[in-house]
């Protein structure tokens, strides 16, 4: 799949099956091209299995999923203009360099030294380049995760509560970048139920139970940095029944 074909995003009829339990039925839903869209409801919602359905880490047990109207290869070559970091992502064992440096294995540059410090500056953890990660704090982790998910330039970033456990000045820190990566033309896609991070989004989406909901509560505080107020873009089956096999 080419870059330029990754939008809309689509979900027709989806639903997604872990043993007797559907976590997710009933989704109908297009994802365009552009800005910040939370996703938010409660704990067991079905939100990070919607984020990895997304991402292709889980196939959808029956119904549609798209993207610009083509159905991804099981190969996983659709996902390459997409990256996700987990509320706990995985980090290598090595140096915080090292973690950065695996985002450049396919970068077509004889350059990496200078992309390293960009990064490096970006993440503010220059001076903690030969630390090994895992010494760390959380929202250093955090933010060297999001930074190597940003080295591969992707067209769609998802976010599983990328604050979650983080302090005031950790998340703030957080939510800057992310506002950045908006700014920058990156598709976002994050679930949340903190106001904060609901503030930065133009669209919410709200899902319980598995399902994607018609409506939803005001949201505060408003946007800061001058984004719009956050809107409703859901559309939902209710009347929807799966039985086509896994």
């Amino acid at each position: 799949m080419t870059e330029a074909s990754l939008f809309p995003i689509t979900l027709q009829g989806v639903g997604l099956r872990r043993g007797a339990n559907w976590v997710l039925h009933g989704l109908d839903l297009q994802l365009e091209r552009g800005g910040i869209t939370a996703l938010v409801g409660s704990n067991g919602a079905g939100k990070t299995s919607l984020l990895r359905l997304i991402h292709g880490l889980d196939a959808p047990s029956c119904g549609a999923l798209r993207f610009a109207g083509k159905t991804p290869p099981r190969d996983g070559l659709a996902f390459a203009a997409q990256a996700m970091v987990f509320a706990h992502t995985p980090l290598l064992r090595g140096s915080v360099e090292d973690n950065l440096r695996l985002a450049l294995v396919a970068t077509p540059t004889d350059d990496h030294r200078a992309l390293l410090n960009a990064a490096l500056d970006r993440a503010g953890l220059k001076e903690h380049a030969r630390h090994s990660a895992a010494s760390l704090s959380s929202g250093q982790r955090q933010r060297l995760a999001l930074t190597r998910a940003r080295m591969v330039r992707p067209q769609l970033l998802l976010l599983d509560e990328p604050c979650s456990h983080l302090d005031q000045q950790a998340s703030a820190a957080i939510l800057r970048d992310v506002q950045d990566l908006a700014e920058q033309g990156i598709t976002v896609l994050l679930s949340t139920h903190r106001p904060e991070e609901i503030a930065l989004a133009q669209r919410v989406l709200r899902l319980e139970h598995g399902q994607l909901q018609n409506s939803h509560e005001p949201l505060q505080p408003t946007p800061r940095r001058g984004g719009t107020a956050p809107q409703g873009d859901i559309s939902c089956s209710p009347t929807y029944a799966c039985t086509s096999q896994v």
